[in-house]
């Protein structure tokens, strides 16, 4: 599985992003790869980011690893000199 992100362009130029949990599989018959769209998150500057860090949190624990959001200012260090 893979946070998939795909965009498309506006009529005004501008181009609008989404994210997409997705996995890839392979067609019984063809045996080409096809991504299976499993949930979609929605349009990138509209998503929960919040919600999408707990996902990461809590996939890391079950997976034994930890996850450091760099945005998040009470987990940076005092050390910067």
């Amino acid at each position: 599985m893979y946070l998939r992100t795909t965009q498309r362009k506006n009529k005004d130029g501008t181009v609008t992003v989404y994210y997409q949990l997705a996995h890839s599989e392979r067609h019984p018959e063809t045996g080409k790869s096809s991504a299976k769209i499993i949930h979609s998150f929605g349009r990138a500057d509209q998503v929960d980011r919040e919600a999408l860090v707990r996902l990461c949190r809590s996939i890391a624990r079950v997976c034994g690893v930890t996850v450091v959001d760099p945005l998040d200012d009470s987990t940076q260090s005092d050390a910067v000199e």
